[in-house]
């Protein structure tokens, strides 16, 4: 048997025996803790999951004063298909009728329809402008000033076609900037004051004192560098100067005004609203019938004060006349014609542009037929006008009670779902105990719940809701919470509003004080995480021992390796002399 064991097999099955007793004796009890601690760090983190679900649905139900969920309305319509409504927290309850006789309309212009391949009588290429001027919704207007130019090679012979015509306008419409650029100036200013800059709204002063009109537009261009969403810049012209202000985004306006001193007289700028044409109106161009194009411009947003107000090409012989839309003022109708060409104009009358209703029985006009002015909180879509036959459409608008009561059933399912697995996890069933049968801190956790879950709360009277029972919500102790009247607790949500709101968000409500008590255990300095970190520190010291043992061992077999094999080079010496005596004596 000696010699077995010498022999390479026998010394690889003896060290292999050596590593698994020692592993056996000495890393298994190791391993064993660190798949407990494993398991513990793996329960706990997922019941830190829970309760932080937990939280973020009281947090939702704690919540006060405006953005109180128990202040949410709901708006009802008798016919959506006619009129559709919704309602914002703490709209105004109560019932109105609306009859839509009139829904708003965009101010549409289209041109004559022109052969697609035909010549137009534009035959130099160059920059051709033209200007557009549309209703800023509130009783003023924007100025939209748009250019287009002609390339050598749109031109075929000296002649462009109407549709590359028709596509060069849209384009340019498309791409336009919102720009303010003065006069050329030169010399000296003797004055110094401040102006306004207007960007759609929000207005920023800009200073400026006398001095060379060089070194004062270099001011004035820093200052507005520095407003984002504008930019401008320094232009020279032959020795002048010139101040060129640009829009970034197509649909704010930029406006110069109220200067105390002489600066914008003396630069030639006027007060209006300036806006790119894309931020007010749209342009297209389209083929009625197959071979001709024709162009159309409407207004981005619909009613009488977002009218397109006036369309002018800025010179003679300009690119709107070719399509017979450089109509000025002038607001004549559009006339299609079948046979011959159509009558350029506007598809609209004015008096129709803007949505009209009766509401509660008196006129209404809006310029949308989406109208969030009207009802306090209550925002009412116009959807179609109605027919004789139609009845006026009754919007209800009152608490709502089904999203109020979605909040508090997230609450319970939230609450259900830590409650269970606190259950599972610390219980003894049938001799088989949870992981965390006998922990303190999950045990008061547990205690925490139950006893919210069937408990009045304190400083609150008899005769209010004081506990989720008189809401129609039971606590089991073996399931947790559940509705057990529905129709209970939609009751007092519509009727007892104040109460239900008092009972879940007062300071010592029930969210805010269940909140409070579970509040301590999340958190990096909370009861849970302060295990899980003692746990990881644990587990750390294991993998650690783990890794000093396993070296040992192996050191160990390793010098025991070399021992054996040692005695097997000696035995083998030792054979070998006793097989040439064996032949000697032979």
């Amino acid at each position: 048997m000696a010699i077995d064991l010498l022999t390479t097999s026998g010394i690889n099955s003896f060290i292999n025996s050596y590593i698994q007793t020692e592993s056996a004796k000495r890393i298994s009890p190791l391993k064993k803790r660190q798949t407990k601690y494993n398991n513990l760090t793996s329960v706990y983190s997922n019941l830190l999951s829970s309760i932080d679900k937990l939280k973020s649905s009281l947090s939702t139900l704690k919540l006060r004063d405006s953005s109180s969920i128990f202040k949410a309305k709901k708006a009802e319509s008798s016919n959506t298909n006619l009129v559709f409504a919704t309602a914002g927290s703490g709209a105004d309850e109560g019932s109105f009728t609306i009859r839509t006789n009139q829904l708003a309309k965009n101010d549409t212009l289209l041109s004559i329809d022109r052969n697609s391949d035909s010549y137009s009588a534009i035959t130099s290429p160059g920059t051709y402008s033209f200007t557009i001027k549309t209703g800023d919704g509130s009783g003023s207007y924007y100025l939209s000033n748009v250019s287009v130019t002609l390339e050598e090679s749109d031109f075929t012979n000296g002649n462009i076609s109407y549709s590359t015509l028709a596509n060069k306008i849209k384009n340019a419409i498309k791409d336009d900037k919102a720009e303010i650029t003065s006069s050329s100036v030169s010399g000296y200013l003797s004055s110094s004051g401040s102006f306004k800059l207007n960007l759609g709204g929000t207005e920023t002063e800009i200073t400026y004192s006398e001095g060379n009109y060089e070194d004062v537009i270099d001011s004035i261009v820093s200052q507005i560098n520095n407003i984002s969403g504008v930019t401008a810049e320094k232009i020279l012209v032959d020795g002048n100067f010139q101040l060129k202000i640009t829009a970034v985004n197509s649909s704010k306006y930029i406006q110069l005004k109220d200067d105390t001193g002489t600066l914008l007289t003396q630069l030639g700028v006027s007060s209006n609203k300036e806006i790119a044409a894309s931020g007010v109106i749209t342009a297209s161009s389209f083929s009625p019938v197959v071979g001709s194009t024709q162009f159309s411009i409407s207004s981005k947003n619909t009613g009488y004060n977002f009218r397109l107000m006036e369309i002018s090409d800025d010179g003679p012989n300009g690119l709107l006349n070719e399509f017979g839309i450089n109509l000025g003022t002038n607001r004549q109708a559009f006339v299609q014609n079948e046979n011959g060409e159509d009558t350029a104009g506007f598809v609209h009358n004015l008096t129709d542009l803007s949505a009209k209703f009766l509401f509660n029985g008196i006129e209404i006009q809006r310029d949308s037929n989406i109208i969030s002015d009207l009802v306090n909180g209550v925002t009412i879509t116009l959807k179609s006008v109605f027919t004789t036959n139609d009845p006026d459409v009754v919007i209800s608008v009152g608490t709502d009670v089904a999203g109020i009561k979605s909040k508090v059933e997230s609450f319970i399912n939230s609450f259900n779902e830590l409650y269970s697995y606190l259950r599972k996890n610390s219980s003894s069933i049938s001799g088989q105990r949870g992981i965390l049968f006998g922990d303190s801190t999950t045990s008061s956790l547990l205690n925490i719940l139950s006893s919210s879950g069937y408990q009045p709360l304190l400083g609150f009277s008899s005769d209010v809701i004081n506990s989720l029972s008189k809401l129609g919500i039971t606590f089991d102790v073996n399931n947790g919470l559940s509705i057990s009247d529905s129709s209970q607790l939609e009751s007092a949500i519509l009727s007892r509003t104040s109460e239900v709101e008092l009972f879940f968000n007062d300071t010592n409500g029930f969210a805010e004080t269940l909140y409070s008590k579970i509040n301590s255990y999340t958190g990096a300095n909370g009861y849970i995480q302060q295990t899980i970190s003692r746990m990881n520190s644990n587990l750390t010291q294991l993998n650690d021992s783990i890794t000093r043992i396993q070296n040992q061992i192996n050191k160990s077999a390793e010098n025991l390796r070399k021992q054996y094999q040692k005695l097997q080079t000696q035995l083998a010496n030792l054979l070998s002399s006793q097989s040439l005596f064996t032949n000697y004596l032979g």
